[in-house]
């Protein structure tokens, strides 16, 4: 896999490409994009883009429609004819509980708890576990919720947002510890934590970079004591890594 930034992730899997909430620009109103800018071009043979809601940090239509290719993507239920001015390939609009196969991926549509803005679509977030072999949680954006313990034993990969887009990380948004104490009740083998390091009020990082620049690896510190038992990959954007996942007890 690979942190492309912020909440956008390429995932490979045997017989798949899958995208996440692909926002592939250098800079989206006062935000600054850190790191390297995507080039879609180079992103050939998506198979699938996941999109979990509706805010413009994560459901961007310019990189949607840079996207080479017809992928099928998948929204969540209000999302579809927004979309769809924007895309070749076929929607599949989805709702919190839906299971759906696309071309040999189970994509599971699960609960999330975030805001909706004012000016966005009128479209629930929801988080996805992505299964084709191997089974991936994107969270897409959330608060912590009760359900999330509802997902231990089904998650071999975790993808938690642990930040928001600015300095202060407000309601609705996971933050390092909190992401930690989803990782404890989550209890997968891997986690990368997504939704940092990206975007940034311009020129803020010259005298306030911490938010920008810490909360992986605050997440990761305070994972060592809430889930000790989970191996946590930091990647800065534009890193991968590769993972491979065993058969657990159990499953």
């Amino acid at each position: 896999m690979r942190f492309l930034g912020h909440a956008t992730v390429l995932l490979d899997f045997d017989r798949l490409r899958v995208l996440t909430d692909p926002f592939l620009r250098d800079r989206l109103g006062p935000l600054q994009r850190h790191g390297q800018v995507p080039d879609p071009a180079g992103l050939d043979a998506v198979d699938v883009v996941v999109i979990s809601h509706g805010h413009p940090d994560h459901f961007d239509p310019a990189s949607l429609a840079a996207l080479p290719g017809r992928p099928v993507v998948v929204v969540p239920r209000g999302l579809a004819d927004v979309v769809r001015p924007w895309v070749q390939g076929e929607i599949v609009e989805v709702t919190a509980g839906d299971v759906v196969v696309v071309d040999g991926l189970t994509v599971r549509v699960v609960d999330a708890r975030h805001w909706i803005s004012p000016r966005a679509p009128r479209a629930e977030p929801v988080g996805f576990i992505l299964s084709d072999g191997p089974s991936v949680y994107f969270a897409g954006d959330t608060g912590r919720f009760d359900g999330m313990r509802d997902l231990a034993g089904a998650v071999d990969v975790a993808l938690l947002p642990v930040w928001t887009w600015g300095p202060h990380l407000g309601p609705g948004h996971l933050g390092p510890r909190s992401a930690a104490e989803a990782l404890r009740d989550i209890a997968p083998a891997f986690a990368v934590p997504v939704h940092w390091a990206t975007l940034y009020p311009r020129r803020l990082h010259r005298i306030w970079g911490g938010p920008l620049a810490e909360p992986g690896e605050r997440f990761a510190a305070h994972a060592r004591h809430l889930a000790p038992d989970v191996d946590v990959r930091v990647l800065r954007p534009g890193e991968a890594t590769s993972i491979e996942v065993r058969k657990r007890v159990g499953r």
